[in-house]
């Protein structure tokens, strides 16, 4: 199979392969002493996991179709197979998509070979969550469902009928999503949960978008390159120190003189075929180890000691520093911010409240509301949140402040109305918008914004990594000739 997609069929195919994989853009986290309702999002400093990647609702394929197709095996990943049928009712789904935005459709060819290589990479994360001992319960799978639903704008019965009449079973679909939830606890625990951002990361990035108003120069990047001595998950002890022995010989060359691209060419780094080199990044791009260890280097150093990580040992060199030019269109950060005034009325779900009748209860206030009655005396009658005794207010908000199911739902309010029952992980809420206005943004939300934007930036460098090194540590065989 060929590989001459342009530039923006494979951006286009990244989107739809790659949709349940990517980390979940970076939500605002304005910190707030006085917030102690359920509803605010995890600040700054708690223990909270970013949004989930959403997941995504299948689309009508030939699956029904080929039910007769003879199967055979196109690829072998570790100790289990994907086979032509698996790869064709995927590329037909995909294909579907693309005819459904209007968009031309690849070559065939060029299609599958996509769509087998993002089939590879989907049986390596599950085989990992699966050895890593990640169970993933039906309670957990009925909210993915739910949360399906919602982004899709459908109710769960709708969302099922959409499904069946792709061919693909409800029980299957449950099983695919039961996965899908599986890979993304995983990689909360591999990659999210170990990225952090560091104040001077903060400082330096309000630095280049903020403190040179109409300056002629963005932020400044970095080029590192690295030579990596990888130690293996099971290394003991003895082959450690034989590993470290050889990075530290590795360093003595490197400050000794000798090229430090022809070392690193030999060496266990996904880039050692680019002499180690990782490209220019931003400071918050760069892996939290490397950053601190070049940030105050003179382009063409060598970092002084072996870097240690979980990966292995490092010998880093900073090639390059340099000026990005400005984002012309980017205004500075968190310059300006829409608050929301909102309230609520929350039920939460539980073994003796389903989910169905906390909806019916509120279906049934919404109508008594928006026929005259007193949204805030519904609330301090009925509502199970700590906002209850004040109507239901939640004041001013900005934006990343609420859950994202909420927040979703409170964007599509006008002022004055009421929404639907939403379901999010605290219950169900009725939702009502009281006003909205532009106010400056503060230093500290300042400050929080760049930290999302700054562990967004560093999350997807992390995944990418994390991705890259699943693969390589996978057995992979080829069944086709992947280069027709």
């Amino acid at each position: 199979m060929s590989s001459s997609l342009n530039g923006w069929q494979s951006m286009l195919l990244t989107a739809l392969l790659a949709a349940f994989a990517l980390p979940a853009a970076a939500q605002l986290k304005a910190p707030s002493a006085q917030r102690t309702t359920g509803i605010f999002m995890p600040q700054a400093g708690d223990n909270a996991s970013p949004s989930q990647p959403r997941l995504g609702v299948t689309q009508p394929g030939a699956s029904a179709q080929r039910s007769q197709l003879v199967d055979e095996v196109v690829a072998i990943v570790n100790n289990s197979v994907i086979t032509r049928r698996e790869l064709l009712d995927r590329a037909d789904e995909i294909e579907g998509q693309l005819r459904q935005a209007n968009r031309p459709v690849p070559a065939r060819a060029d299609l599958l070979g996509e769509v087998l290589e993002r089939l590879v990479m989907d049986r390596v994360q599950t085989q990992a969550a699966e050895e890593a001992g990640i169970k993933v319960t039906d309670q957990e799978v009925d909210r993915a469902v739910e949360s399906v639903a919602q982004q899709n704008h459908l109710n769960v019965t709708d969302l099922r009928s959409q499904v069946e009449r792709t061919g693909m079973t409800w029980t299957k679909y449950r099983t695919e999503l039961r996965k899908q939830v599986q890979v993304i606890r995983l990689r909360e625990r591999e990659v999210d949960s170990k990225v952090q951002v560091y104040d001077g990361e903060i400082d330096n990035y309000l630095a280049a978008h903020n403190g040179q108003a109409g300056a002629a120069s963005g932020p400044t990047e970095y080029n590192v390159a690295q030579i990596l001595v990888r130690v293996p998950e099971d290394a003991s002890e003895a082959q450690k120190a034989t590993l470290r022995a050889k990075a530290e010989g590795l360093l003595k060359q490197a400050q000794g003189g000798a090229d430090f691209a022809q070392l690193a060419q030999a060496s266990d780094a996904p880039e050692a075929a680019k002499g180690g080199a990782l490209g220019f990044r931003e400071i918050g791009r760069l892996p939290a180890l490397f950053a601190n260890a070049v940030l105050d280097l003179q382009p063409g150093a060598v970092v002084p000691q072996v870097i240690e990580s979980a990966n292995g040992f490092h010998v880093l060199r900073l090639v390059a520093k340099r000026t990005a030019p400005p984002a012309s269109s980017s205004p500075a950060v968190g310059d300006r911010i829409t608050q929301t005034q909102v309230r609520h009325i929350l039920i939460r779900t539980g073994p003796n409240m389903p989910e169905a009748e906390a909806r019916r209860q509120l279906a049934t206030l919404r109508d008594r509301i928006t026929h005259g009655g007193d949204f805030a005396d519904a609330a301090k009658r009925f509502s199970q949140d700590g906002s209850a005794q004040n109507g239901g207010d939640l004041g001013w908000v900005s934006p990343g402040e609420l859950v994202p199911e909420f927040e979703q739902a409170m964007s599509r309010l006008r002022p004055g109305e009421v929404s639907e029952p939403v379901v999010s992980q605290f219950g169900v809420h009725l939702i009502q918008v009281l006003n909205r206005r532009e106010t400056e943004s503060s230093p500290e939300k300042q400050r929080d914004f760049a930290r999302a934007e700054i562990r967004e930036q560093k999350m997807r460098v992390a995944y990418d990594d994390w991705l890259r090194q699943l693969r390589q540590a996978a057995y992979v065989e080829y069944r086709v000739n992947r280069q027709r």
